[in-house]
């Protein structure tokens, strides 16, 4: 049997006679002779047998696996006293589940509503009072702070700025320092609102008198002192 190599050398060499038969170049069979001749005698058209491959016996693998065993015959498991922890992972639920439910959060409407009843309250100004003993035309007639015991009523005339939205105000009628009455009314948003309450005083009241003008939290914003006498 020829090999791959010498089948398609010759074929190559049969081609190329063929070749310049044709086109009518004898002088170039010639040397292809010369050269396919030169091949023959070079190689051997025979296929070459490859040697024959023998196991290779490893003589480490043998001793590897002796000691491996010695190994495991003479091992024994070793006492340990430490406990595994198991790991945790924080997904980050938790801390967005805390800062939902934050104290804070929830009590910032009380804050607001404290800051908007602050702002109210700071809203109102009071502009003027006097103690009269007549209201003509939303003007106070008679003003004075010393009076008759026969003056049968007086009326409290008060001008209060009102910078905010409706709230409440009043009036607390003192006489030597004890409660009497105190009139409660509201007032609008305005720059000046007029307003008035009225007490009736007993001949037998006489002494010394005190009107307070207090708004809804309480809180005084002005007062007036005056004098029943004999």
């Amino acid at each position: 049997m020829f090999n791959p190599q010498f089948i398609f050398i010759t074929l190559t060499l049969v081609i190329l006679v063929g070749v310049a038969y044709r086109n009518k170049v004898p002088q170039v069979i010639i040397p292809l002779g010369i050269v396919y001749l030169l091949f023959l005698f070079l190689n051997d058209p025979s296929p070459k047998s490859l040697p024959s491959l023998q196991p290779i016996k490893n003589s480490t693998l043998g001793s590897e696996q002796k000691i491996s065993t010695k190994f495991e015959t003479n091992s024994q498991p070793i006492e340990t006293t430490i406990n595994p922890t198991p790991l945790t992972f924080d997904s980050g639920r938790t801390t967005k589940r805390i800062e939902n439910q934050s104290p804070k959060i929830l009590n910032k409407p009380k804050v607001d509503i404290i800051k908007n009843q602050d702002a109210q309250v700071h809203s109102l100004n009071l502009r003027d009072i006097q103690i009269c003993k007549n209201i003509v035309k939303r003007n106070p007639e008679g003003t004075d702070v010393i009076f008759n015991k026969d003056v049968d009523s007086l009326f409290c005339y008060t001008r209060i700025q009102n910078q905010s939205k409706k709230q409440e105000v009043k009036h607390v009628w003192y006489y030597k320092d004890q409660l009497m009455t105190q009139i409660r009314y509201n007032i609008k948003k305005s720059n000046i609102y007029r307003s008035w309450t009225r007490k009736t005083i007993l001949p037998h009241q006489v002494g010394h008198w005190r009107v307070d003008v207090q708004d809804s939290a309480g809180k005084i914003i002005g007062s007036k002192k005056f004098q029943i006498t004999n």
